[in-house]
């Protein structure tokens, strides 16, 4: 340690210089200087896996016209989730095949009773990846459930986040 300078040039006295070894002996640094690497942290053990079930690959994504985007009004009021749900179906631990027949015909009952926005919850799966939650758009671009929708978005957190959607209906006409 360096020993303080007194003001102005003053040097220290013989029992200042004493003092000042004393206490310099008995300071220890607040974050003390290491030159060497830090070790690298051990890997943490993988956890055992569920044995994976193979699933069919999801339907190539249909090549339609993309949907009319939502106006902005109602979009910033998804956003901050403000939507107005209308109705809401669930489509976890259903099969592809279920979800889908299930997901048409309840457009078609909502469309008919007049309801504009429809939560439809997928989960998200895996690493959200799930295959619902995959498969959700291009269901919607299928020719028996296009021309039902305006505009489809992912859901606010309060309403499920990243593993639900409003799907919103066009009118009645």
């Amino acid at each position: 340690m360096d020993r303080p300078s007194a003001s102005k040039g003053r040097r220290l006295t013989d029992a200042e210089q004493k003092l000042w070894q004393h206490i310099a002996r008995t300071i220890q640094p607040l974050h003390p200087r290491t030159d060497t690497p830090k070790a690298k942290p051990k890997p943490k053990p993988v956890a055992k896996s569920r044995p994976h079930i193979h699933l069919p690959p999801a339907p190539p994504r249909a090549h339609q016209p993309a949907l009319h985007p939502i106006e902005r009004r109602i979009d910033r009021r998804t956003r901050r989730g403000r939507v107005k749900i209308d109705s809401l179906i669930d489509l976890h631990d259903l099969t592809r095949d279920a979800a889908f027949d299930r997901l048409g015909r309840h457009l078609h009952h909502a469309r008919a009773r007049g309801h504009r926005c429809v939560l439809v919850i997928t989960g998200k799966g895996r690493s959200g990846e799930g295959v619902l939650r995959q498969s959700l758009p291009t269901w919607l671009h299928t020719p028996d459930i296009r021309p039902l929708i305006s505009g489809y978005a992912q859901a606010h957190i309060r309403h499920g986040g990243g593993g639900a959607f409003y799907v919103f209906l066009k009118r009645k006409g």
